[in-house]
């Protein structure tokens, strides 16, 4: 068993224990392991046996999934095993001991006396233990609904049936001593066994008397006595009659979990207080905490009992109430002394119980700022809908500035989409008339690069006549120079000057002046002007 804390921790609640001692099984194997079906057939017997054992659902998947060599070890080892002996031959014998005990009790001898033949009860009880726990359901279903046959002449004994009713007779007759030995812890294992599967489960939670039976093993414990006060008892005795208190502890917590258990578990202990005359009910278990402080497996099975009957409750009111219960026979101040020198397992159980304590003082300091809380949230909700008022009454102000603000937003757009039009056209204009411009740019370009080349070439045509023209007025100074010189010289020839007047005189040669050139060609034109 499982219990969480508050917190989220874990603690592992024990439970009871396998039978210990020297117990022989009830099982009797022979013969060989033969050779293995095939795995269709190896499939169906491991299911049967599967079902008979009443196994889990889950578990059955898990092992019907191992290896043929695995299945078929488990059919054969089932197969093989035999029960020793029916339910008959343990329930016929604790009918004889019941038919003994009665007529004991009515001729009022201090014994019983047993027919030859039968086994004393511890023996029968450890059988019906061992064959519960370890035969297949099928005879546990045979154990609990057994029906003995009487003869018709026999009309002393009392008619009995069902092997549940049969063991829980017994269990409620014995007496102090029988208590006090091995039979109660061993009724108690026949308990334990038969719950192990849920049809024995149902069957034992169904009978009115197992649980508070169960509860009643409790009863060697004196909640008004003190640890001094079994000084007197043996060691073994002692060692004995707790050992079933824990195992009584550890089955009746496993009952408190499952559905319906827990309220059984506190008619039982109703019961053991009515039948014992407890001032309160659980003083038992308070008196083992207190007094049994050297015995730590006691402890721990309190401990963890208490946990288990207080807090798996779903109910907090419940809970609570179960608690304070405790609390007042001094639960908590106990619990507190023994966190300091507690075992670990003993440590374990205090933590899960103080983890998962409720403290209602606590809870009444969270429920008092809880309602100042409500208070606050209502005085804000109050706030709320004073604001969603005033927004509400500026939203309607707003509206109509809003629709203003659309209808003149609105104004401007149509304007705005008005003069991206006039720009658009303006644009494609303005790109239209730049696209002119360049082609009449390209076009006077083109013009006047033809005008420069007709330029270009009236200028070297220019300077090619006016080369020639320099060459001729060279020819024509040199010849006139010439005519003049051969002029000048007939005349000295003659002896006449140049005035008129006759002279002979020796009269060196003179150049004349070069008569005016005649410009050969059009004249020039003015430059052109720069381009643009």
């Amino acid at each position: 068993m499982t219990l969480r804390g508050k917190k989220g921790k874990t603690y592992e609640v024990p439970t009871a224990g396998e039978v210990s001692g020297p117990m022989a099984a009830s099982l009797s194997v022979t013969g060989e392991m033969p050779d293995m079906p095939k795995p269709d057939v190896l499939d169906r017997q491991l299911q049967g046996v599967l079902e008979s054992m009443n196994i889990p659902k889950t578990k059955i998947v898990e092992l019907m999934q191992q290896s043929n060599e695995k299945k078929w070890q488990l059919v054969w080892g089932q197969m093989k095993a035999k029960a020793k002996f029916a339910p008959s031959h343990y329930l016929d014998s604790l009918i004889a001991h019941l038919d003994a005990l009665e007529k004991a009790r009515r001729s009022k001898k201090a014994k019983k006396k047993l027919p030859a033949g039968i086994e004393d009860a511890s023996s029968i009880l450890r059988g019906v233990e061992i064959s519960l726990r370890t035969n297949p359901l099928s005879w546990v279903k045979e154990f609990i609904n057994y029906q003995p046959v009487y003869e018709d002449k026999d009309k002393t004994s009392k008619r009995r049936s069902g092997g549940l009713n049969i063991l829980m007779e017994y269990f409620s007759g014995l007496d102090e001593s029988e208590r006090e030995g091995d039979d109660n812890y061993l009724c108690v294992l026949c308990l334990r066994a038969l719950m192990n599967n849920a049809f024995g489960f149902n069957t034992v939670m169904g009978h009115p008397d197992t649980i508070n039976q169960i509860c009643l093993c409790l009863g060697s414990v004196t909640p008004f006595s003190t640890a001094a006060d079994d000084e007197f008892d043996t060691q073994y005795a002692v060692k004995r009659r707790y050992r079933t208190h824990i195992l009584v502890l550890e089955l009746l917590a496993a009952v408190c979990l499952v559905s319906k258990g827990h309220g059984r578990i506190l008619e039982a202990f109703d019961n053991f207080k009515m039948v014992h005359q407890e001032k309160q009910r659980f003083m038992s278990i308070m008196h083992l905490l207190r007094t049994e402080r050297h015995n730590v497996a006691v402890m721990v099975a309190c401990m963890a009992f208490i946990n288990v009957v207080v807090h798996c409750v779903p109910d907090m009111n419940f809970q609570v109430a179960l608690q304070e219960e405790f609390s007042k026979m001094g639960l908590m101040t106990l619990v507190d002394d023994l966190s300091t020198t507690a075992s670990p397992d003993l440590k374990e159980q205090i933590d899960a119980y103080q983890e998962n304590f409720i403290n209602v003082a606590e809870l009444a300091r969270e429920a008092e700022a809880h309602m100042l809380d409500l208070e606050r949230i209502d005085q804000l909700e109050e706030q709320l809908q004073s604001t969603k008022q005033a927004l509400s009454e500026l939203e309607e102000a707003s509206r109509d500035d809003i629709a203003q603000l659309t209808n003149r937003n609105e104004e401007l757009q149509v304007l705005l989409d008005t003069v991206r039009g006039r720009l658009q056209e303006e644009k494609d204009a303005h790109a239209e008339e730049v696209t002119r411009n360049a082609v009449e740019a390209s076009s006077l370009k083109t013009e006047l690069q033809t005008t420069r080349d007709k330029l270009s070439e009236t200028l070297v045509a220019l300077a090619e006549a006016e080369e020639e023209a320099a060459n001729v007025s060279v020819s024509l100074r040199k010849m006139s120079e010439a005519e003049l010189g051969s002029k000048n010289r007939m005349l000295r020839d003659v002896g006449v000057n140049t005035d008129g007047s006759v002279e002979v005189l020796d009269v060196p040669d003179m150049p004349a002046p070069a008569p005016p050139v005649a410009a050969a060609g059009p004249p020039m034109p003015p430059p052109p002007p720069p381009p643009p």
